[in-house]
């Protein structure tokens, strides 16, 4: 009997230790990759151009009022907008990315976790450059994961796709402080954004007709050879911004937020 208890004894032993190690390991494995990640920002900026291939993605005076609206944004409210523009993921998913970098810099306050990674990775060709909006737990009221899609996908990428990249990052700052200061629902912004405003059902109505109608006289003319494709192009200068004060609070991400890429 007494031989019996101590084999017990000794399984939980070992199963306790096994336990403590595998902890150990998961918690020294997080700090491996967390250290991978760029280290908080000093100066302290809320956006931050990390990319060696783009480092005019903004010009310097688009990269100055950005930062303007952002610590605007923090002083009258207490949440925090953070810009992340990178070439390299240093192989996380991009969600990964954002939501670790927000953890590491502690993004939003420590007791209300109101802060927002704003991830931009303009490099790698098409369908690899990404982008993803990171919630912190305390704004995922606010602005649900469904809305953050709606975001990227309506007031973002389309103007990213036409190399207005401050276009697209202004609109998404701008409908992410709406959201956050209650100006409207996430209902209301849901709905706006999926309708179809009247200039865009004319402009349907007017060139597709056009569109076909030079589609057929011109294979009649010159015997169907192709038109011209026009793609829009970026602008890229040089330039940064300096403002004094300020820090991150120690805020939490618990992986909400959406993505996409162009």
């Amino acid at each position: 009997m007494t031989s019996l208890l101590e084999r017990m004894n000794l399984n939980k032993m070992k199963k306790a230790v096994l336990l403590s190690g595998l902890f150990v390991i998961t918690v020294l494995l997080n700090s491996f990759g967390q250290s991978k990640l760029p280290a908080v920002p000093v100066p302290f900026k809320l956006y931050n151009n990390l990319s060696k291939e783009m480092p005019g993605f903004l010009s310097s005076q688009h990269g100055q009022k950005l930062e303007q609206r952002l610590r605007s944004f923090e002083d009258s409210t207490g949440n925090q907008i953070v810009v992340v523009v990178t070439d390299d993921l240093l192989g996380y998913q991009d969600w990964e990315y954002a939501t670790e970098l927000g953890q590491k810099w502690g993004v939003g306050q420590e007791e209300k976790d109101n802060g927002i990674v704003f991830l931009i990775k303009p490099t790698g060709g098409e369908g690899k450059r990404k982008t993803f909006i990171a919630i912190g737990e305390g704004l995922e009221g606010a602005i649900p994961d469904g809305l953050t899609g709606t975001i990227i996908n309506h007031d973002v990428i389309p103007s990213f796709q036409e190399g207005e990249y401050y276009n697209g990052v202004n609109n998404g700052v701008g409908v992410l402080i709406a959201l956050a200061n209650g100006e409207y629902s996430a209902e209301a912004y849901e709905k706006k954004a999926n309708e179809m405003s009247w200039v865009d059902i004319l402009l349907t109505v007017i060139f597709i007709p056009i569109l076909i109608l030079v589609f057929i006289f011109g294979r009649r003319n010159n015997g169907g050879r192709g038109g011209r494709t026009f793609y829009g192009g970026g602008f890229s200068s040089g330039g940064g911004s300096s403002f004094g004060g300020g820090s991150f609070g120690g805020g939490s991400f618990g992986g909400g937020g959406a993505g996409g890429s162009w």
